[in-house]
């Protein structure tokens, strides 16, 4: 028999923990349940059973226990066996409320008789479940689950072996149950105290920050005051438009990650294991804000630098294929020509004069083809219509011809250097060809501008969309060849949202 004072002790410590979990943490589950827990703890062991409703009230909160448990520390129940053995709890609990209130009926005493062992098992697979999600979690979500699930096993192991210890005559201490089943509230509780200590840390971490001249210090020191071995950061690249770590290369937002701004603009982003604090991570990223900033403009110079080494690899591959297309264009078609040609004079200077002017004809005629083939082989190094109009004008001359209709706006400054000029006619002559052959398009719209010392081509049409450059050899030669002019392309292209590309060329003024 519980005494007065057990009862209404077990009753405040789980009240007291819930309101306090809901002023610290409003959003979260886990205090409500609490409450809910206490109340129906004393009601329990102070109200009657007058009627079945009553009953279910009063004696609701070992279900509502397990509840918490399961669905500790965000108070939801996120993967179907959890939802499962939670409902399993509130099932038996209604089955003994009702069993108990029919008591005299052969089916009830069934289910009295099970009580027992049907408690254990519901327990034993809310223990099982938490162990399993212990087994299978980050050291953070371990440093987080720990203690409860000390709590847990100590509570589960308690509360299933006491009715049936007390049904065999071996009556445990009252302590022992108001013991176990209080543990749980202060574990929580004590939770909640490491969570204020790790707050307070912060103002370590500023100054931890402050003598810390490594290049990873950031990311170490975060990780380091969060806990989470994991945890990575990554830095945004205005000119890429994505982010990268700390050596410039790429990384993918994969994971749960919190966005570090500054004066509206992205700094960074803190990669972080999901059961973090997110009040916490964002008071940890607002005080390392300025350290991130300076990061972020050496993460981007690497990352310049790296596209820079990746733009110049692919540039010397590109040349060592166009040397090789060209000297094979020029061994089987101009070198052959002017072999032949040469032969044919030869033969004229051994032939009587009117079979010599015969082959005189031929060897000119085999001439001025040569010529045409040296033409064509000069337009595939450098079209001619730039060389004669500039840029504004081979622009109108692609755009007058292309189909469908293409709207143009051209706002170029004075001068355009030579290699601004070809990259971007070709820009411009890749999307229409890739319009012509793919977007079934009704409309296209090209525009050209120049200003504080950049060159933006853009080019967006009406059609199919799903152009991916990945995947496209035209699409990603042209970025090959931006990027090689220390330029930025990016397409968008959403399925039948139409294709818009769009390039930025550094031109000097």
């Amino acid at each position: 028999m519980l005494l007065p004072s057990a009862i209404f002790a077990v009753s405040a410590v789980y009240v007291i923990a819930g309101v306090i979990s809901r002023r610290v943490q409003p959003r979260n589950r886990t205090g409500l349940l609490f409450v809910l827990v206490g109340v129906g703890w004393l009601l329990d062991y102070t109200l009657g059973n007058d009627s079945l409703l009553v009953t279910l009230v009063a004696k609701v909160w070992p279900a509502v226990l397990g509840h918490v448990l399961v669905a500790f520390p965000t108070g939801r129940l996120r993967t179907a066996p959890r939802r499962l053995v939670v409902a399993a709890g509130y099932v038996e609990n209604v089955l003994l409320c009702v069993a108990f209130e029919y008591e005299h009926q052969p089916w009830a005493a069934a289910v009295i008789e099970a009580e027992a062992p049907m408690t254990a098992g519901v327990g034993i697979a809310m223990l099982g479940l938490q162990l399993h999600r212990w087994r299978v979690s980050s050291m953070a979500q371990r440093r987080t689950l720990t203690a409860m699930l000390g709590a847990t096993a100590v509570a589960i192991t308690a509360f299933a072996a006491w009715e049936p210890m007390a049904l065999a005559g071996l009556n445990l201490p009252v302590v022992v149950l108001m013991l176990a089943l209080s543990g749980i509230p202060f574990a929580y509780l004590a939770g909640l105290l490491r969570r204020r200590m790790d707050r307070g840390a912060l103002a370590d971490l500023v100054v931890r920050l402050s003598g810390d001249s490594r290049r990873a210090g950031v990311q170490e020191a975060l990780a380091a005051t969060l806990h989470d071995p994991g945890l990575r950061v990554a830095y945004w690249v205005a000119e890429q438009e994505r982010y990268v770590d700390a050596d410039g290369r790429p990384v993918a937002l994969d994971s749960v990650h919190t966005r570090v701004d500054l004066g509206g603009s992205p700094v960074a982003v803190v990669l972080h294991d999901p059961v973090l604090d997110l009040e916490l991570v964002d008071a940890a990223c607002a005080a390392v804000g300025l350290a991130l900033e300076n990061e972020r403009l050496t993460a981007e110079l690497r990352a310049k630098v790296r596209q820079l080494a990746e733009s110049r690899g692919k540039v010397l591959r590109a040349v060592e294929d166009a040397r090789r297309r060209l000297e094979r264009d020029l061994h089987d078609g101009v070198q052959q020509r002017l072999l032949s040609a040469a032969m044919t004079l030869g033969l004229a200077e051994t032939v009587p004069p009117e079979r010599a002017r015969a082959l005189a004809a031929e060897a000119k005629q085999a001439v001025l083809a040569t010529i045409d083939d040296v033409r064509a082989v000069c337009h595939g190094i450098h079209p001619p219509v730039l060389t004669e109009r500039g840029l504004h004008g081979a622009v109108r001359e692609l755009t007058a011809l292309a189909e469908p209709r293409v709207d143009l706006t051209l706002d170029l400054p004075d001068t355009v250097p030579p290699l601004v000029e070809t990259t971007a006619y070709y820009v411009v002559a890749e999307a229409l060809a890739n319009v012509a052959k793919h977007a079934e398009a009704s409309r296209t719209k090209v525009v050209i501008t120049g200003g504080d010392g950049q060159l933006v081509v853009r080019v967006d049409d009406d059609g199919r969309g799903g152009a991916d450059p990945e995947h496209g050899s035209g699409l990603r030669g042209l970025s090959e060849r931006v990027e090689a002019n220390g330029g930025t392309m990016r397409v968008v292209s959403g399925a039948a949202e139409g294709t818009s590309v769009r390039v930025v060329l550094p031109c000097g003024s």
